[in-house]
């Protein structure tokens, strides 16, 4: 994406030169009610601890101090920040891939099987498919794959439980684990046979499932709008692209040559054909655009002063701002170990549902699916997942709720998640949300700040 030019009236705000009012989209003025009930349109342009600052209709500045202001201003006031008025301004078409990799996360893009979400790693330095898995509150390795990888696999002494049943598995000492520049070195991982109980001949759609842990560990940010998994290396065992400085800072961009090097750095000025870089630590660093690979290096192409003052400007700001200004509705998420939860409701009764990008489909509990008012049909469908496959039902669901999204006459699988152990007041959910409503939602899910964000277009 090109940056665009810079409006002269946020540039006339920022940096406080004066402002003709008739420069003002007439959106951005805001009715702002005194503590008499006068009325003042105007556009809060900056603030102290005491005074908001506004420019009125006439083109002038005015210092109101908070008490003489309305309650509902006074909210306003608190929670508004420089960085969200240039945001929605200028700043509004950087994507959140753009957003994050400013910070310092790599991006990897995603691919769909059914609902699934996939990507290419490498396991003992052997690609690997892996399976992008909150539901799993462990990483798992197929057997035939850790053995291929040249892993040897502990003995089937362990049991791991899903929806399906239940399967041995065995500790398999792993030497490294590498999405990007993340690595991860002498792993213990437990290793089972994930087509147990599918047809002879069978293939895996997954060499392994990435799990909950390491979701946690790489601060990931899962995009279904961007189709993207962004993940910070510096959080990983190793430093190959020498990401961690120890300040936790995260300014700086990753870029990639085409001769496969790593830096970290922020643009400071380029030439049509050379880009300087502040790297991290301070040094700085000239190198020809064209060496630089695919995406950086038409980022590198596209970058220019004016759209670096506005990323100095917007990159304060946290996800949750970020796409609370798109108009996304966001909750706080539960963890429980290293499963996450979002409270909602089913048919009007207030639920909790286990947030899980590994199930194709969503999945009731199929008690809770009778007892919360859903047309529940015969046991004459299956559902398969770890430990193998169980009957399952269809489902009717009038009306299911996460804050404003809401879902009418959805169709889904019900079944027995727990295999008759317990009930779904003693899980505490009723179900898992999965990846066929979070794809329809533009889900995004951050660990960094234990959110999920969704929107209903």
């Amino acid at each position: 994406m090109k940056p665009t030019r810079l409006r002269p009236l946020i540039l006339a705000l920022l940096l406080g030169t004066p402002v003709l009012s008739q420069q003002v989209p007439e959106s951005e003025y805001r009715d702002f009610t005194g503590a008499n009930g006068k009325v003042i349109q105007a556009v809060l342009i900056d603030k102290t601890d005491t005074d908001a600052v506004l420019l009125l209709r006439n083109g002038q500045r005015a210092n109101v101090p908070f008490d003489k202001l309305g309650a509902g201003d006074q909210e306003y006031i608190k929670a508004w920040r420089k960085e969200q008025a240039v945001f929605l301004q200028k700043c509004r078409a950087l994507t959140i891939r753009q957003c994050l990799e400013l910070r310092g996360y790599e991006s990897f893009p995603f691919r769909f099987e059914s609902n699934s979400i996939f990507v290419d790693g490498k396991i003992n330095g052997k690609p690997a498919r892996l399976l992008i898995d909150t539901g799993a509150g462990t990483s798992l390795l197929h057997i035939p794959y850790a053995e291929s990888a040249g892993l040897e696999v502990g003995p089937l002494d362990e049991k791991i439980y899903g929806v399906g049943g239940e399967a041995p598995a065995g500790w398999t000492p792993v030497p490294t684990i590498q999405l990007g520049e993340a690595i991860f070195k002498d792993r213990q991982i437990l290793a089972t046979d994930l087509l147990k109980d599918k047809p002879e001949g069978t293939k895996s759609r997954e060499d392994a499932i990435l799990g909950a842990e390491f979701m946690n560990k790489l601060d990931a940010v899962i995009s279904y709008p961007d189709r993207r998994i962004f993940l910070r290396p510096d959080r990983s065992d190793q430093d190959e692209a020498g990401l961690s400085d120890g300040s936790g800072s995260t300014d700086f961009r990753i870029f990639k040559t085409k001769d496969g090097k790593t830096l970290r750095g922020k643009v400071v000025s380029k030439t049509p054909t050379v880009a300087t870089f502040q790297l991290v630590g301070g040094k700085t660093l000239q190198m020809p655009i064209s060496n630089f690979a695919g995406d950086d290096e038409t980022y590198l192409k596209d970058w220019s002063e004016e759209g670096a003052f506005f990323l100095e400007h917007c990159q304060g700001l946290t996800i949750q701002e970020i796409l609370t200004l798109r108009k996304y509705q966001s909750f706080q998420f539960e963890r429980r170990g290293n499963h996450i939860f979002v409270d909602g409701t089913l048919n009007g009764h207030d639920v909790t549902y286990m947030i899980d990008t590994g199930a194709d489909g969503t999945l009731l509990q199929i008690e809770a699916a009778k007892e919360f008012g859903c047309q529940v049909g015969p046991m004459d469908q299956e559902v398969w997942g770890i430990g193998g496959k169980r009957p399952a039902a269809v489902a009717i669901i009038p009306n299911l709720t996460m804050g404003e999204a809401k879902l009418t006459n959805r169709k889904v699988l019900a079944s027995d998640m727990t295999r008759g152990e317990e009930t779904h007041k003693e899980t505490g959910y009723v179900g898992l949300f999965g990846a066929d409503f979070m794809r329809e939602l533009d889900a995004v899910i951050t660990y960094t700040e234990n959110r999920i964000f969704l929107i209903q277009r």
